[in-house]
């Protein structure tokens, strides 16, 4: 008993975001030697992320005093970049128009543009500091970005759009959700009867009736996160998280591959909003019902992002638990959060509502000839029983495609690059969130919110780059980076604020220069941010199609019925819009030796000579990158029954 007790009091006395600081530092330098284990990016980089975000943490610690923060620009220089930012924006509009895609150029000037935005709002004076100017910057800049790919791209953009449209079009046509009964979204339609009744509403087709919806309200979710990081720092760092938001590549993707996902992640933010009001602003019923409208609103409209609002809710109760005891307090800091709430508020009710209507809507959920709540139950024992450390990660240390595929070889040098450039944005936002987690961790600044934020990232990067590793990806990882960044990007500022007030002047002017002038290019030109159009394109599978790839899909299913013929094959992720769409059943095509087999009905396009692209080498594994001429695809020896100029389809003589 007189262990325990002496435990508590030096529990009390110790400085928990100092401890966490170390323990991270000896975590860090314990992974370490994982690297000569695997070249996967994230065993390589997460060690030196978390190691320089706990070395410089520990270094602002020691700091008693204040510094005189960042240096600012003259008034005149500021509104100069204002304009400029604005010209910046309409020269890459004009861009897209003029080439008709977002084509490398767009995204350098984009970078550029971004790189001046984020600068500007570190910089500028604190008179300058207008709210409307600089947010309406951001808000323009996440449009011109945005709706340049949506405008310029033929059809939609992505993969599980087009079976989400084709939802929506049987609600259209049927008048009624019963046209979609046999689907798991029966039970959490929002995304599609929005949809539907936009295009009723608005008069217009299917495409524009989501796009004047869902994707008119995709740019602005970063109010969100302002409106989230405007009640717990100053204005300026509250426009940085804002910022870093607004220009991350999972957004982006979200506001161009219009999908459920898309929807969640708007209710998810706006539910973040709202719990922060009730645990650090007020504690108003009207807050805790927005709360319950936008939980449910999730809930009602997609599976992955319910789960992670529920870690959110989660993360919050167990928070108000913690605060229970008495080491979690300590007299306020002069450096701490503006505002903030007393006593901790009770969410259990909440949770417990929460995972009550997710339970009941997953069991009346259909999916695979089951249940959606059994048929996922069942797939996480099964990817539980065959885990393993590093299971899940492959020597190459590339991210894959979005078809779920591998590569077949080692690494190349530009395979290294497309991945780090793709990884280098989230790698940033995850330091800043090292930084930030350890500055709420400190006890005089403990409150639910902070707690409420640490356990969620906590929990979120477990999901995404924990389980991975073991070869558990029964929570779809890769949807839940998008809501991460919120998280990061709202902590990530508190330790930038921290930083800029507790270390000298080079120490932050590196950090935040690395930030502005690396965070905005390599965001714009991810892999995930430019789904579109690839920088590097070799290297990423185009995820959009041009007019003569989709009049194929159109005439050939119209020409020939499904049940004539059996199957197409053809490339991944070209296969994806015949069998989404309901055009035709269709299948990777097979190879041996490197070389595609032609079947009974092949589908060749030019894309596949030129970028990067997936065929089947076995029923467990996909090769890419092959480049087959259209005559290896296509032999002589085959009946041409389909051409377009860009789009051949033949099928092999009947013996």
């Amino acid at each position: 008993m007189n262990l325990l007790s002496s435990l508590y009091g030096r529990l009390q006395q110790a400085e928990l975001d100092v401890l966490t600081a170390v323990v991270g530092l000896v975590l860090a330098i314990g992974l370490f030697p994982l690297r000569f284990l695997s070249s996967q990016i994230f065993i390589v980089t997460l060690p030196l992320i978390l190691g320089t975000g706990c070395v410089l943490y520990l270094l602002a610690a020691r700091g008693t005093g204040t510094t005189t923060g960042l240096p600012t620009l003259a008034p005149s220089i500021s509104r100069l970049l204002s304009a400029g930012i604005f010209l910046g924006l309409a020269a890459i509009l004009v861009i897209a128009v003029k080439q008709g895609e977002r084509s490398v150029l767009f995204l350098q000037v984009g970078g550029v543009v971004g790189a001046v935005l984020l600068g500007q709002i570190l910089l500028s004076p604190a008179e300058e500091l207008r709210p409307s100017v600089f947010l309406t910057q951001i808000l323009v800049y996440s449009f011109v970005v945005r709706f340049a790919a949506l405008y310029t791209t033929t059809g939609y953009i992505g993969i599980d759009i087009w079976s989400h449209t084709t939802f929506v079009q049987m609600v259209l046509e049927a008048d009624s959700l019963a046209a979609i009964s046999d689907v798991k979204y029966y039970a959490s339609p929002l995304f599609h009867l929005v949809t539907a009744a936009a295009t009723n509403l608005l008069d217009v087709s299917l495409r524009n009736g989501l796009y004047l919806s869902l994707g008119v309200v995709m740019p602005l979710i970063p109010l969100f996160v302002y409106g989230t990081a405007r009640l717990l720092v100053p204005l300026r760092w509250a426009l940085v998280a804002t910022t870093l938001y607004a220009m991350g590549d999972q957004v982006v993707r979200w506001g161009m591959h219009l999908i459920p996902t898309s929807m969640g992640l708007v209710f998810f933010l706006a539910c973040l909003y709202s719990l922060v009001r009730i645990t650090h602003a007020s504690e108003r019923w009207r807050d805790f019902g927005l709360l319950v409208l936008f939980s449910t609103a999730v809930i009602l409209t997609h599976q992955v992002s319910s789960f992670i609002m529920l870690v959110l809710l989660i993360s919050g109760f167990l928070a108000q638990i913690l605060l229970r005891f008495d080491f979690f307090t300590e007299n306020p800091d002069p450096l701490s959060f503006t505002g903030g709430g007393s006593n901790p508020v009770n969410l259990a009710g909440l949770v417990v509502f929460n995972l009550g209507l997710i339970v009941f809507t997953w069991s009346l959920t259909p999916y695979k000839g089951d249940t959606f709540l059994e048929t996922v139950l069942s797939y996480f024992y099964v990817n539980l029983f065959n885990a393993g450390f590093l299971t899940g990660v492959s020597g190459s240390g590339g991210s894959t495609g979005a078809s779920g595929t591998t590569g077949s070889a080692g690494p190349t040098f530009l395979s290294q690059v497309s991945t780090y450039v793709t990884e280098a944005g989230f790698l940033l936002l995850l330091f800043a969130g090292v930084i930030g987690c350890l500055t709420v961790l400190k006890r005089s600044r403990s409150n639910q919110t902070t707690y409420t934020f640490v356990g969620s990232i906590v929990t979120m990067l477990f999901v995404v780059l924990g389980l991975p590793l073991f070869g558990i990806e029964s929570f779809v990882p890769g949807r839940w980076v998008g809501f991460l960044y919120a998280l990061l990007a709202i902590v990530g500022v508190v330790g930038f604020r921290h930083l800029a007030n507790r270390t000298t002047l080079k120490v932050i002017g590196v950090v935040l220069l690395l930030f502005t002038l690396v965070y905005p290019n390599v965001m714009i030109m991810s892999n995930d941010g430019a789904m579109d159009s690839p920088v590097f394109t070799d290297q990423h599978e185009r995820l959009s199609y041009t007019d003569q790839e989709l009049a194929a899909v159109e005439t050939f299913s119209s020409a020939r019925p499904t049940g004539e013929g059996g199957e197409l094959y053809t490339d991944l992720p070209y296969g994806t819009v015949w069998e989404r769409t309901d055009a035709y059943p269709a299948e990777p095509l097979p190879t041996s030796d490197g070389k595609p087999m032609p079947q009974g009905i092949t589908a060749y396009r030019s894309y596949q000579s030129e970028s990067a692209s997936y065929f089947e080498r076995n029923q467990t594994e996909s090769v890419r990158n092959l480049n087959p001429s259209k005559t290896e695809v296509c032999p002589g020896a085959t009946n041409y029954v389909y051409s377009n100029g860009h789009v051949t389809i033949c099928t092999r003589p009947v013996p």
